[in-house]
């Protein structure tokens, strides 16, 4: 069984998965097949290990439900996670008697916050509140942090009534380590300088939450975001220092194997647990119990057994990309590290086998989780790894020292010198990231994926086997055959991207012939608060939800951004999404008045040279078989009415897109007669009271209406008696509210199919 226990961890792997993944299940039995040949007895204990773990996650999956009810209810809890506090909002987990829960309160004064700073990890708290389930996911591109909570067992989000009354009781050593962690991370916050108490935070005790944001998106465009998270770099360094400090005060190597060994479970828990330091944690417990007592383990077998107890732990955490990414690498530099590095003697060449190497095996995962890599990823890994473990990393854990030794007389000098280079570095990093050097791929399918890995697993064995010219012709066929493929669909598509109170629609004809995108949607704001309330990160609708939702699809430019009128929640979202990808041209409505939003679009449209025109009666063009028109844009101070309106030809259907049309509006268009019949209605100003005259929609009379409107609004859309006017016409209804985004897909021009993310109530 010596050297093959990585085949158990695979199979421990595939039960997890296989409990929802049926590519998982045949994964499974191709593998079996492989071992049926001349590897009966293994086959045995792959099985039984698979049956195992399938079993494991199937009761976990059984067990983790709640027992609660949605509602107001007063319970007691010990909080089980770093309170976080940003701007005028608390959040932490709870665990109570029966489940654990999202706690969230919403600070009143700014006395309350600072009292509220108070809170420790291990505080026993009163609370009153309500439940309240986790939103679903409603825009399939984005983070379903439903089923992050489920993975935490977490099936609750609690909102404080009233502040939080807690006191610190009996303590456990897990505990007091947790509010150790959460003491270093105040100590960073008040001492070190600003410019590198994000990165002292990650790098130090895996905490992210101090870092600006648009720093956190610079290190994902780049690919450098695995340097922020602690993993086997940080704990080779810093367990490779505490050893070296050990024997030079003249402690015996086997007492200092002793104390490494004890370290890495403390370092484990105060660095907050993630599956990558859980790994590199356990993985250097084996290496130091081989050195210890001289055994010879093998490192396949010990990152096997790092895997199957991580699982065992805990059969989540298989889907935590972190774990994925490091266990991945890990095993691909485990298995290369007596081939494909011998091969190379200068360390320059060394570590850029290494990166090479990363890069191939990580690559389908980075695609599969966010549609897209970094052309200067490679580079910048080559360059910036080494700067992190050699210099930064080193020098975070001297000023670490100290600090805590109160010699200021030397931190202030070295801290403040750290903070001018990093302050270089992370201006560098955001000027690069608005570059938008990244190759936009589209999501990829569990098949996909599983196909791409055994690609990138055949070009790493050709190099391993010395075949360079034909694993570098295989890599390059791969990504050409991954770059091409959006372009490659015949199907076509239009969807109503859920972006709340607001509307944002993708036309999409097959081929990628044309992509049209109708207004960004955007989240208004209602003055600006006061200092203590401001938040680093600000929520924007084109860069947190249509952007990701492009990328998905694989649209690496819009041919077209039409903007309706200029009100927030149909163009608030346009400025992040011209930052975020190309755009051909902007249409703008005919208002000789323009909203500040219209204006900073045309200052940055003429800065980034991008054609704007204003919209014309009766302009109208061709795509293959689909036909546009616009069939309405008034001069007229009332944005609403003032909204471009475009008909379409597409997909077996005539479309009628209709902005924030309202009554008076439609009379426009009805005394032009200029209307037909048409089957598809995106309804005018989210279906309020003064849309949807009974005189239009018998006019155009419709099959269907899509209504973007965001859930429970403090603006009552869509009427009721306006949804009832629809019935009574025999119009079916659909809504972004109840369905969230809601996506019609055909095939050349032929009629489609529709679908949509929830299942409505």
């Amino acid at each position: 069984m010596k050297g093959n226990l990585w085949v158990l961890a695979l199979s421990a792997l595939l039960g997890v998965f296989s409990v929802d993944s049926l590519y998982a299940v045949c994964f499974g039995m191709i593998l079996l097949l492989w071992l049926w040949k001349d590897k009966n007895r293994l086959m045995v204990f792959v099985s039984l290990t698979f049956l195992l773990f399938f079993s494991y996650t199937a009761f976990v999956n059984g067990t983790n439900f709640t027992s609660l009810k949605e509602g107001e209810v007063a319970l007691n809890g010990k909080i089980t996670s770093l309170p976080q506090i940003e701007g005028d909002s608390l959040s932490f987990e709870i665990k109570t008697v029966s489940e654990n829960l999202k706690v969230q309160y919403y600070i009143a004064t700014e006395k309350e916050k600072n009292e509220l700073k108070l809170l420790q990890v291990g505080h026993t708290c009163s609370l009153t509140g309500s439940l309240k389930p986790p939103s679903h996911l409603r825009v399939p591109s984005l983070f379903d942090y439903e089923r992050y909570l489920y993975h935490k067992k977490i099936h609750w989000i609690y909102v404080l009534n009233d502040k939080p009354s807690c006191e610190s009781l009996s303590e456990s050593f897990i505990i007091k380590i947790q509010q150790y962690r959460q003491h270093v991370m105040t100590d960073i916050a008040l001492t070190y300088p600003s410019q590198i108490q994000g990165i002292a935070a990650s790098l130090l005790v895996g905490d992210r939450s101090l870092l600006p944001t648009d720093v956190i998106e610079a290190y994902q465009e780049l690919g450098l975001s695995h340097v922020l998270a602690v993993s086997g770099l940080h704990v080779s360094v810093i367990g490779g220092l505490i050893f070296w400090i050990v024997i030079r005060i003249g402690v015996t190597r086997e007492k200092a194997y002793s104390t490494l060994f004890l370290f890495y479970p403390f370092y484990l828990i105060f660095t907050g647990g993630a599956p990558s330091v859980v790994r590199a944690s356990l993985m250097a417990m084996a290496v130091v119990l081989s050195l210890r007592y001289q055994l010879k383990i093998n490192p396949l077998d010990g990152i096997a057994v790092a895997c199957l107890i991580t699982l065992l732990v805990n059969p989540y955490y298989a889907y935590h990309i972190g774990f994925q990414l490091s266990f991945l690498i890990a095993f691909a530099l485990i298995v290369s590290s007596q081939t494909i590095l011998l091969r190379y003697q200068h360390p320059f060449t060394k570590l850029l086998a290494l990166s090479i190497l990363a890069q191939v095996i990580s690559f389908p995962l980075v695609i599969y989780h966010f549609y897209q890599i970094s052309f200067l990823s490679l580079g910048l890994n080559l360059i910036y790894v080494p700067f992190i473990s050699i210099i930064v990393l080193p020098t975070l854990l001297l000023l670490f020292l100290l600090n805590h030794l109160s010699l200021t007389f030397l931190f202030t000098p070295v801290s403040e010198l750290l903070a001018t280079v990093i302050t270089f570095i992370h201006q560098f990093f955001l000027f690069l990231s608005e570059l938008n050097m990244n190759v936009v791929i589209g999501a990829m399918s569990e098949g996909g994926l599983i196909l791409s890995l055994a690609i990138c697993y055949s070009v790493a064995l050709l190099w391993e086997r010395g075949e360079i010219m034909k694993a570098g012709f295989i890599w390059l066929l791969y990504c050409g055959i991954l770059y091409i493929v959006p372009y490659l669909s015949p199907s076509g598509e239009i969807s109503f991207i859920d972006v709340g109170q607001g509307d944002s629609i993708v036309i999409t004809l097959p081929f990628k012939q044309q992509v049209i995108l109708i207004d960004t949607g955007g989240k208004p704001g209602f003055g600006e608060d006061e200092k203590w309330r401001e938040k680093d990160s600000i929520f924007d609708t084109g860069r947190d939800i249509v952007l990701p939702y492009l990328k998905s699809k694989g649209i690496r430019e819009v041919d077209l951004l039409i903007l309706t009128h200029g009100d927030f929640d149909h163009a608030g979202g346009a400025a992040e999404v011209l930052e975020g990808i190309p755009i051909k041209k902007i249409l703008l409505d005919q208002s000789k008045e323009q909203t500040e939003i219209e204006m900073n679009l045309l200052q940055t449209a003429r800065e980034k040279k991008i054609p704007v025109t204003n919209a014309k009666e009766g302009q109208s063009w061709s795509v293959g078989e689909a036909q546009f028109t616009i069939i309405q844009a008034l001069q007229t101070e009332e944005e609403n009415d003032g909204s471009i309106i475009m008909q379409a030809n597409v997909g077996g259907y005539r479309w009628l897109f209709t902005g924030d049309l309202e009554e008076e509006g439609e009379r426009q268009l009805l005394y032009k007669k200029s209307l037909s019949q048409i089957d598809v209605l995106k309804v005018g100003h989210h279906g309020s009271a003064t849309s949807s005259s009974k005189e239009f929609l018998e006019t155009i009379s419709p099959m269907l209406a899509v209504i973007s409107v965001g859930e429970n609004n403090r603006y009552g859309h869509p009427n009721e008696e306006v949804v009832n006017r629809y019935k009574e016409l025999g119009i079916s209804i659909l809504r972004t509210d109840v369905y969230g985004t809601i996506r019609y897909t055909y095939k050349w021009n032929d009629t489609g199919k529709w679908s949509v993310m929830l299942n409505g109530k």
